[in-house]
């Protein structure tokens, strides 16, 4: 994933080498603080590495510090406002505490139905070993705190054998073992399960014959939990071990939705004909992206913030696998493939398969773990459809899946279909089919055109989102003429198409990446407007205005560039609009003209659980672990994370605050610009965290404004509508606080904007109001 160089150095020699100077392997990494499950995978390009920064890598070397030597490391990485490579110096242990901050290993351990279940399981299972006569011998694969090895000890196991292949979680399960005194009844093995040894005097004594592991992400076996179990049960188990879990099943749902497939197909640019109410398309789709089947990649979501109104059930939930842990009862296919005939619901598209999966956490199937959505779920089989997310517990490290079938098919209602589910080590993949005699693709499905490659989940549904195609449109048709000469700057810009097809006399488009640039170009060809559209390198300043018809008239930015994590990374559009200025006609129209920066202190309903301490899991103390997610995330994250906020809802505890505000019209300022204010929250209500978002306007016009936030009225203690197609900020406070009449508050606000690197620093703090503030 990273390329290191090691060298040495002595404080004199101390010179950070140009980029250009060393091999550097890119990673544009996601915003998700799971490493274990890669929660966004699907909201990145499959082009990029799955890590939350844009960082492109590390080179370690050893500097004295304070007369002491001490490894530390150099970071480089590309600032996704800047766009330029920078370099910093972080701690030797810079990339564990990363991953240890970005694990999904809090909010796991807030999840009390899948700890309890595991305990439980871990409780009929070892009785179940006393009946039979037997010493209980557990193989806990994949500790992390130790939880799981503590709970066995707990439930009476003789021994028990705990691995743990990342060294810090390794570290922090030996110290927990010995907080909750179980350090000496606990073997702890800081292996990967397959590079144990078993045998007198080696890793284990003797076979386990209970195994108890927590190898699942989203997909269930998308963190190689078919590979852990047979290897277990080939090298590490009994002949009759138990397991905990000791079975899975997964279930998928057809159903029809175009606005789900708004993630996933291109759909035309169209605009209304001026004088009448008839619809026309603006921009075609190449037909190579309308055949293509799209995205591989796993769309992993909140199932149950899906509003009812997105979709239709096509089907009944079905099961399509089920895996046996042991092996005994059913092997553990490394690849598998099964029909399950299903009578249609209802008539329309079928565009997409939900899927989801459940664990039988002891050996009766009376212990069910389930991640249904609410709709399905079983502990909600007297509501259905009348229950809601808050009816069954929230977790984001397990979540539920959407997977797009390779093209829509077209049924009646009570057709009998068979839906195709397959899987390899590693992910799944669906099809319908009408009969046996219907021949059609069980493999894979792979991104034929290059649009799926290239963008990301997010900057897909952007591409089809109605209300900004709608502005961007009118915005360039109040701007477009026929002498008009358009500089568009973005990353995967189709409005330069637009641009071209509404008469501007040439458009200048920027495209860094190749594989854009080769579906920029079929737009382009397909619309018939190579003679008006030339595509340029993303680093503009080279170009001279002699390359161009004459100078540019309009510069436009949707915004949006690849490397865009929160909504003022897009602020780079300024930047570049920057080092082109000698290819600009005086007097050019710039827009978008200004962004504003928002901020709304609001109740998160869960996400705060990713960053809250623990202090104590189903009785153990865990405050070894609290302190190393605290100190890692303190070291190694920014205080602001992007989220979807649509998938987390957040009641406004507070009205929208203006933070700041930028005239992208004018020069790029040369000192920072500081906004900074306080108001008094409204009562009753507990807060906890604040959102951010950017609005851009693209004229002076108010409707012209897109926002990256709420897009309706935000009322106070009410639920929050987000835009579904970006990510906004997240920022949690470490001491959340209750307000009502009696204890008043007051929210001190300030944000700085750094010219030199195009850095955002946010400070929130709330302070309870004494009789001087009233």
């Amino acid at each position: 994933m990273v390329h290191r160089l090691q060298w040495w150095l002595q404080p004199s020699l101390l010179v950070v080498p140009k980029h250009t100077e060393w091999p550097v392997l890119k990673e544009i990494k996601s915003w998700s603080r799971n490493i274990k499950k890669q929660k966004n995978l699907s909201d990145l390009s499959l082009s990029q590495a799955h890590t939350p920064h844009a960082e492109i890598c590390c080179f370690s070397s050893r500097i004295k510090y304070f007369n002491s030597r001490k490894m530390s490391v150099f970071t480089q990485q590309l600032n996704p406002i800047t766009g330029k490579l920078e370099w910093g110096i972080q701690p030797e242990d810079y990339d564990y505490k990363q991953e240890v901050a970005r694990s999904a290993y809090a909010d796991m351990l807030h999840d009390q139905e899948r700890n309890d279940k595991y305990y439980e399981g871990l409780r009929r299972s070892i009785a179940d070993l006393r009946k039979r006569g037997q010493e209980v011998h557990v193989l806990d694969i994949g500790t992390g705190t130790g939880l799981l090895s503590m709970m066995a000890v707990a439930c009476g196991a003789d021994s028990v054998t705990a691995c743990e292949a990342f060294y810090p979680m390794a570290e922090c399960a030996r110290k927990g073992l010995t907080a909750n005194e179980c350090a000496d009844k606990v073997r702890l093995v800081p292996k990967r399960s397959t590079e144990i040894e078993v045998g007198p005097g080696k890793d284990m004594e003797r076979r386990a014959n209970l195994l108890v592991a927590e190898v699942f992400d989203t997909e269930l076996i998308g963190e190689g939990a078919i590979d852990t179990y047979r290897h277990a049960r080939d090298v590490l188990l009994t002949e009759d071990a138990l397991l905990v879990p000791s079975e899975g099943t997964v279930y998928a749902q057809v159903v029809s939705s175009k606005m789900l497939q708004r993630w996933n197909h291109i759909q035309p640019v169209t605009r209304i004909k001026q004088g009448s109410k008839e619809e026309e398309v603006l921009v075609s789709v190449p037909e190579c992206v309308q055949r293509c089947p799209g995205a591989a990649a796993v769309h992993d979501i909140q199932l149950s913030q899906v509003p009812q109104e997105w979709f239709t059930p096509m089907s009944h939930p079905l099961p399509v696998f089920w895996f046996d842990w042991s092996g005994r009862q059913k092997d553990i296919p490394c690849d598998e493939t099964t029909r399950v005939k299903f009578k249609t619901l209802a008539s329309g598209d079928c565009d997409a398969v939900f899927m989801w999966w459940d664990l039988r956490m002891d050996q009766d199937g009376e212990v069910m773990l389930s991640c249904a959505p609410y709709w399905a779920h079983p502990d909600l089989a007297d509501k259905s459809w009348k229950g809601s997310s808050e009816d069954i517990p929230w977790r984001d490290h397990w979540m539920q899946a959407v997977y797009y079938l390779p093209q829509p098919r077209t049924v009646c209602e009570d057709t009998t279909f068979t839906l195709l589910s397959a899987h390899d080590e590693y992910s799944l993949w669906f099809n319908i089919q009408k009969d046996e005699s219907e021949d059609i693709c069980e493999e894979r499905p792979v991104c034929e055109c290059g649009i799926h490659i290239a963008n990301s989940r997010t900057r897909l549904g952007q591409l089809n989102d109605p209300r900004r195609l709608e502005m961007y449109v009118r915005v360039l048709e109040k701007y477009i003429k026929p002498d008009s000469v358009c500089l568009a700057l973005g990353d995967g810009c189709l409005m330069a198409v637009a641009a071209a097809k509404l008469g501007a006399r040439h458009v200048y488009v920027t495209e860094g990446s190749d594989p854009n640039r080769r579906v920029i170009q079929e737009f382009i060809t397909t619309n018939d407007v190579q003679h008006n559209v030339t595509i340029l390198s993303e680093d503009v300043c080279d170009t001279s205005v002699e390359q161009m018809v004459s100078p540019a008239t309009i510069t436009f930015s949707e915004p949006f560039f690849s490397t865009s994590l929160l909504p003022w990374h897009s602020l780079y559009c300024w930047y570049m609009r920057n080092t082109c200025l000698h290819l600009l006609a005086p007097g050019a129209i710039r827009t978008p003209g200004t962004v504003t920066i928002w901020g709304l202190p609001v109740q998160y309903r869960d996400l705060w659980k990713i960053r809250a301490p623990l202090h104590q899991c189903n009785g153990f103390k865990m405050d070894i672990f609290d302190k190393l997610i605290e100190t890692a995330c303190e070291e190694a994250d920014e205080r602001v994370e992007p989220q979807p906020l649509w998938e987390y809802p957040a009641k406004a505890r507070g009205y929208p605050i203006r933070l700041l505000t930028l005239d992208l019209a004018a020069p790029i300022p040369e000192n920072p610009m500081t906004s900074a204010d306080s108001i008094t929250l409204p009562s009753p209500g507990h807060v906890n965290g604040m959102a951010l978002w950017a609005d851009w306007h693209m004229t002076d016009e108010p409707g012209d404004a897109l926002t990256t936030g709420p897009v309706e009225p935000v009322a106070l203690d009410q639920y929050v509508s987000w835009d579904v197609y970006s990510r906004q900020g997240v920022y949690l406070f470490k001491e959340p606080v209750t307000v009502d009449k009696m204890q008043p508050h007051t929210l001190h606000y300030s944000v700085t904007f750094q010219p030199c690197d195009g850095t955002m620093v946010f400070d929130f703090q709330m302070k309870r109001q004494t009789l001087n503030d009233s």
